[in-house]
């Protein structure tokens, strides 16, 4: 009998638990980086811009920018749709760091999907100009004009 009440409990211990849960949302999860082999392989199947987040997992900037921009539900969701999200360690991944002459951390670097580097920034970058890169190359606004041009022309 006591085996019987305890399997009870625990079956209403989950229904209440997956009754009450809220919905996964996609900024539970955060961004779904790539390797930068991965990303390559991926731009080629589906020909999306590439975004390169270069960082140190000590490096307190770096952090900075995963709390105040990455975590955002807002970001993740146009990343997710729109980019494909490669996080490059300096310390692992000398070489990729290299190949884009990286040397501080964090840095961005947006790649378009023909290949060529269509924007790059350094540091921490507020929430707010960070969507604007997003959209202006996203949009494919880097064709026809610079960042700041596009910047002065956003509302």
């Amino acid at each position: 009998m006591k085996g019987i009440k305890l399997i009870l409990i625990a079956l209403a211990a989950i229904v209440t638990m997956t009754h009450f849960a809220a919905p996964v949302t996609a900024g539970e999860h955060g961004v779904h980086w790539l390797t930068y082999e991965q990303g390559l392989e991926k731009q080629r199947e589906l020909k999306k811009p590439i975004l390169l987040f270069f960082h140190l997992p000590y490096c307190y900037r770096c952090k900075n920018m995963e709390r105040k921009v990455y975590k955002d539900s807002k970001v993740i969701s146009f990343i997710d749709q729109h980019f494909i999200p490669v996080e490059v360690d300096l310390d692992k991944e000398k070489q990729t760091a290299k190949l884009f002459e990286v040397d501080y951390t964090p840095t961005h670097v947006f790649i378009a999907p023909d290949g060529s580097t269509v924007l790059r920034e350094k540091d921490v970058i507020k929430k707010s100009r960070f969507e604007r890169m997003l959209k202006y190359v996203a949009e494919g606004k880097y064709k026809i004009m610079t960042f700041d041009t596009y910047e002065k022309k956003a509302p």
